[in-house]
Parts: C-alpha cells; structure tokens; sequence
C-alpha cells in the first residue's frame, strides 16, 4: 500500500511538467515499456489492491501492472523544436524529403522510390507517408528513433517495405491506416524487418502482408501499448519476435498465417488489448512461445484449424491470471491450450471448443491414440480461479477437457466441461486391441478438487468424468473437498451417459461375465480415492454394466460432504480392496445392482447414508469378502439382500429388517422413542434375474444407528403410512406421523440381529 500511494504521489507533482514538453517513461529490465508525452496524459490513477494496476488515461486507456515496470523517469525529448521533423512522402516511384538534420547528423539517400536513412541524431522523428507499389524504407541510425506512420502505403517486390540496419530501439506511432508489403523472394525476415527493440503507440491501423516470411519481425523485444495491427496474410509466422512480446493495449488481428500466429523466443506477457488469430496451416500454433506465457488482462481469440495445431503452445509455464481467453480449434490431434511446464490459472474467463478428433500415431510399432484435447500439460495444471467453459462435440472422439501428465489441482473455479465424442477401439498391435475415450478431467498423477463449482458432462461411449491414473500409474490419488471445508465450498457435479465399449469378448456363466470392456465412469481413480467435504452429485444413465458413479480401484474413503449418486445399471459407489464412511450425508441408489460396493473390506465409522440396490442378488451394503465392520454412523441399506457384518470386530449393533419393498418402515426405543422412520423404495430394476428369489415383492432393510444398544428392546413397525415431517430420499424426520399397519418386538442380544417385518429376506 506504501509503494502504491508514493507512486501516486510522484505521478500528480509531476504532472506539473506538462507546459515543460517532458516525457513519461516506464522502465523494465532497462526496456522501456511505455512512453508518451506528459501533456497528452490527462489522468493517471491507482486501482486495486497490491498489486494494483496503474492506469494511464492518454486516450488508449493503458493499463499497468505495478510489476509490469521497475522504474519511472521523466525525461524532456531529445528532439528539436516543434516543427524540426524529418518528413520522407512517397510518391508512387519517386519520394519526397524534407530533412531540416542535412547538416546535423542525419543523411538521407533517395534512389527512385527508395530511401536510406544514415542517422546519428536520438529520437528524430521521421513521419513517413505517401505510396509506392515499389519502394522500401531502411534505417541505419546509430540512436533510438521515432518512426510515424501517417496513411503510408509501401510495397516492395523484392526485399523488406521497412527495414533496421543497426540494432537501436525503436518507437513506431500509428496514424491513419498503413499498409505494408515486402517482395516474395527476398532474404527478409519480414514486410516490416526491424531487430532491436520495438514499442508501438498511437491510434492508428497498420496492415501486414509477409510474401517472403513474417509479417513484422523484431530481434529484440517487441512492447505494444496501442493502435491496431492487421496482418493480412504471411507464407510464415504472423508476428515473429526474438525476444519478450509485452501487449499493454491496442488491437491484433491476424487474419491469416501460414505458420504460427504469434511466435515469440522470449516470453509472452498480455495485459490488456484485444487480440485475433487465425491459423489453418497443419502442426501450427496460434501463440508458439519459447518462454512463460502470462495474460493478466485483455481479450485473446484464437481459431486454429490444421492438423495437429496448438491455441497456444509454451515450452514453458502457463500462467492465466485474468482477460478473456477463447479458443475454437477443429484439427485432430489438436491442442487449445498446450504447455510442457506447469499451467497456472488463477483468474479470467477461458472458453475452449475442441472439434477434432483422436488419430492413431505409430510409435515403437504399436499405433498409440493422439488426442485432440482443450488444455494439455505435461506436468502439473494449477486452478484457483477463473469461469471455464470448454466442449468437446459428438465429432471430438477420445477427446479430454483438461488433461496433465503430472498433477492436477482446482482450489476455486467455475467450470463447465462437456464431451460428446464417442471412444473407440483400435489394434495396437498384431491382434492386440485397446479402447481411447473421452474425459472431462484426466491426470496421470495425483488430482485434488478443493473448492470451485464444477459441472462435467461426458455422453460418448465409455465417457468419464472424472479419470485419475491408468494401468501404468496405478498409484495415482483424487481428493476431492478439504477436511476443514464447508459443502458449500465445492459444487460437483458430474454426469455420464454413454455405453460401455466391447474391447473383447468373454464367456462364464455370470450374467455380463467375462470380456474386456472400456466403461463409462462418473468419477474413477486408479489409486485411493477421498472425498472430504463438498456437494457432489453423480448421475451415471446408460444402460450397460460397468457405469459405477464413484469407483476407486484401491482404497475409497469418505470423511464427508453432501453426496449422491445414482447408477441405472452398476454400483452408484465402489471400492476395489477398502470402502471406508467415517462421515458425511451419502445417497447411493441403483436401479440394477448393489447401493454401496466394495470387493473387499466395508467399514462403517460414522456419517449418515442411504444406499439402496436392485432385486436379488444386489444389496443395500454389499462387501464381498464380508470384512464388514461397524462401529458409528446411522446406515440404511435396501435391496434384496445384504451382507452380514462381521460381529467379532463391530462395536455398534445392526439390524437385518426382512419386509417388502415400498414398506414403511419405524424403529422405537422401549419408551416410544423413534429413532428411524424410513420409507423403502419401490423397485424400478430388473434385479438379478435368473437367481433365487429374483423376482417378488421381498426386500431386505439393513439398518445401524448409535441408538441401537445390545440387550435393549426395540419395536419395528412396518406396513404402515407416513405424514408430516421432512422427506429425505425416503428418511422421514421432524414431526412425523405413522399410523396403520403392524409392528412386531425385537430384543438386540448381538450385533446383528433379524427381525421380520412382513417379509422372509433372503
């Protein structure tokens, strides 16, 4: 706050310099990034916290950050009185020069329409006008110089329209509408081929076409603070710079390049402005640059359409901390947004449609999937702000939202992500077959979802969600929600509604049995999954097995948060080797198999959950090697069956109600006090047909809850009905009302104990 209001307060005392004819310089890494005259800035002001932006209002609206420059001097011009200007007027083949420096350090050359500048004065300005279909400009100064474009129009057919001989800095001031063009088979590097340093001002146009190679070329740094480029067409790069590209204002437009957009060997930096490109070329990039990438402000539009093109390609970091970032790119194997660093994103709006599609590249002798993707890293993307739209079209196949080799963490965004593109399946090798799909999320490494609103929507064949890991990464974690947070802090909200793809084949007696699939996944991780806090709803609706809403192929713990999820066909809820509840509100309904999963040990700690399963075979709680473990938490599992707890390791007592689906449910203490009222489902499913007792009216009602004590006496009312009081999914609470129907006693000697309530169970 110090450094601000003492920047302010030498910004109004100098202001006084204005009759003075002084200039404003901001300084970076001794480049200059902004220079005007003091009498054409009416207003500068401080705004925001640290660090806060400096606006300048010089009729360009120039916006600063406080670390876009180190230093401010104020320094009179090196320029002769007003009036002493170098005027060069072209006139179709010959030029017009008015040089008031003939004898003071400035020669000017004119050969036809050609014209050489040998200058050893600074900052001379040189206003250049007129046209020639035929003529060039070139400087040789020794000093920085100012050059002004004023309604110039400068073709040449065969070298460069505007060229630098020495390396000086340069400031070039737009006025009017300009046009460059150099010749096609020239050895310039550009129409405008300048190599030191270049800054642009003014509010006028300047329009490029590159014959031979760029458009406009600059060796050194290249700071645009306004005015507006056009670069109408180039057989290479729209823009090429060699060194750091600062945009501070002003408007770009590429409209078309015949290789990168922007290519830039420093760093790119964009703080404000609006910028436009265009590519179509194959393996082309929108923005290549070789240094970090940051947008801070502004609006940048970029349209790639070739093969295997990039948005924006970083051999470095990604850094978006505010602006307006959209991106449409439509080749396959595209990226919009593709950086071999980490991608840091803390702010601003980023809206990518990715509509190309998965090609299979051949590597080692085995065809691997190229993806066509919205935002690829190779290490770690980092996500604590910003509103994210992307989508990926039915013609996006295999395509992915966000996709890391590394980490993934979103700490603080607004996010909707939607693919439609199918999977498909393909040879690697010989007969060897495998499947690519579609992911709205997809890391490598670990994933954490802290705080944010996300909605992901992924409806092709064997579409994901949510994909941490793989087979060759099998220790790969999703954490999703902080263990102090508030389930507010975290909306999630995913859905799937693709088939399962048929990799191969299998056989065995068990319905669906056997074969290799690719599934369709809400939320899937290869490592250990936790949710610790949040609002998370998983809808998964298709119509095959292996649709599972929340799946860990290891350990799934879950410590709390608002949960539901809700499967047509598989286990809304599954853990591979350990289903841990410790706390949190969970709905867990399938309409065709278990509630509540987990293929190897099952252990109830605390929370509250529902989970409701199908006819028999499926259960409400299903815990395959019947390691199941009760020690808190109030738990109600429907279905046709239910696993058995294992008695010698529980320390709060269950209940096994055997009664009717849609059966209303109450349990009472002794004295009347109720400590469940529950209405059980109706089936929708098919259940397990085929099995014993498959089909009928009888459910199973599994329930556990701290009220519970051994050696007490319980009263089990059922076929009733129920009024008053809040409805959730079913658990009535409040003022409730049950009248009707018949109840029967139980008295709690163990840990699990049966009670018929209208039914046999199973």
């Amino acid at each position: 706050m110090k450094k601000t209001v003492f920047l302010w307060a030498i910004m109004a005392g100098c202001l006084g310099l204005q009759a003075q004819n002084y200039q404003l310089n901001l300084h970076k890494s001794g480049s200059v990034v902004y220079q005007n005259d003091v009498n054409a800035i009416e207003e500068i002001r401080f705004e925001g916290n640290l660090p806060a932006n400096m606006l300048i209002n010089d009729g360009n609206g120039s916006t600063f950050p406080i670390t876009a420059f180190d230093s401010i001097t104020f320094s009179r011009p090196q320029t002769p009185p007003s009036g002493d200007t170098v005027y060069i007027t072209y006139n179709g083949s010959s030029v017009d020069v008015t040089n008031p420096f003939s004898d003071d350090g400035v020669y000017i050359n004119v050969n036809g329409a050609e014209v050489d500048v040998q200058s050893y004065r600074e900052n001379v300005p040189y206003v250049v006008s007129g046209q020639s279909d035929n003529g060039r400009l070139v400087y040789y100064s020794t000093a920085p110089f100012n050059l002004i474009l004023n309604n110039l129009s400068l073709s040449n057919t065969s070298t460069a329209a505007i060229g630098q001989g020495v390396i000086v800095p340069v400031t070039l001031t737009l006025k009017g509408t300009s046009t460059l063009a150099d010749g096609a088979n020239g050895s310039q590097k550009g129409a405008l081929d300048l190599v030191g340093d270049l800054a642009i001002n003014g509010s006028g146009t300047l329009q490029v076409t590159g014959n031979a190679k760029h458009g406009l070329s600059a060796d050194g740094n290249l700071t645009v603070n306004s005015g507006i480029i056009r670069i109408l067409d180039t057989d290479s790069d729209g823009i090429h710079c060699s060194g750091n590209l600062t945009w501070n204002g002003g408007t770009l437009n590429i409209e078309a390049a015949g290789s990168d957009g922007l290519d830039v060997s420093g760093n790119v930096t964009i703080q404000n402005g609006n910028l436009s490109i265009n590519t179509t070329a194959e393996s082309q990039r929108g923005i290549k640059v070789s240094g970090v990438f940051t947008m801070n402000g502004g609006s940048l539009d970029i349209n790639t359409s070739g093969t295997d093109g990039k948005g924006i390609k970083a051999d470095s970091t990604v850094n978006i901390n505010g602006g307006s970032l959209t991106i449409v790119h439509s080749g396959d194997m595209s990226k919009g947004l593709k950086a071999d660093g980490d991608i840091n994103i803390t702010g601003g709006t980023i809206d990518i449609t990715a509509s190309g599609s998965t090609v299979l590249e051949l590597v080692n002798n085995q065809n691997v999937p190229a993806y066509c993707t919205a935002i690829k890293c190779d290490t770690d993307i980092n996500i604590t702000g910003g509103d994210f739209t992307i989508t990926l079209p039915t013609s996006n196949h295999g395509g992915k939202g966000i996709s890391a080799d590394g980490n993934i963490t979103i700490d603080g965004a607004t996010m909707t992500i939607i693919t439609q593109g199918n999977g498909a399946t393909y040879n690697i090798s010989g007969n060897t077959k495998d499947a690519y799909t579609s992911a709205c999320l997809r890391s490598d490494g670990n994933m954490s979802i802290l705080s944010g609103n996300l909605t992901l929507n992924s409806s092709g064949t064997g579409g994901k969600g949510i994909n941490v890991g793989d087979d060759s990464h099998t220790t790969s974690t999703l954490t999703i929600g902080t263990m102090d947070g508030d389930d507010d802090d975290l909306i999630l909200n995913v859905t799937t509604s693709g088939e399962r793809i048929t990799v191969s084949s299998g056989g065995g007696g068990w319905p669906g049995g056997g074969g290799d699939y690719a599934n369709p996944k809400g939320i899937k991780s290869r490592g250990n999954l936790t949710i610790n806090s949040g609002t998370v709803t998983v809808n998964c609706t298709q119509n095959n097995e292996g649709g599972e809403c929340i799946e860990s192929k290891a350990t799934l713990t879950i410590n709390g948060g608002n949960i539901e999820a809700y499967s047509k066909t598989d286990d809304p809820i599954n853990a591979a080797s350990n289903l841990t509840i410790n706390g949190g509100v969970i709905y867990s309904h399938s309409d065709n198999n278990d509630g509540i999963d987990s293929n190897g040990t099952l252990f109830l700690n605390g929370g509250f959950a529902i989970a409701n399963g199908a006819r028999q075979p499926e259960e409400g709680f299903d815990c395959d090697n019947n390691q199941f473990k009760i020690t808190g938490g109030t738990h109600i599992g429907t279905g046709g069956a239910t696993s058995n707890p294992t008695t010698n390791v529980c320390t709060q007592p269950s209940l096994k109600i055997n009664t009717q689906q849609g059966y209303a449910i109450q349990v009472l203490k002794s004295d009347g006090t109720v400590i469940c009222t529950y209405q059980c489902p109706t089936y929708t499913g098919s259940g397990g047909g085929g099995w014993p007792g498959g089909g009928g009216n009888g459910m199973v009602m599994f329930f556990t809850d701290p009220q519970l004590q051994t050696g007490q006496s319980y009263t089990v009312k059922y076929g009733g009905s129920i009024s008053g009081g809040t409805n959730w999914n079913g658990y009535y609470t409040g003022n409730v009302t049950y009248t009707g129907g018949q109840s029967t006693n139980v008295t709690v000697n163990s840990m699990y104990t049966t009670v018929s309530a209208g039914g046999s169970g199973w």
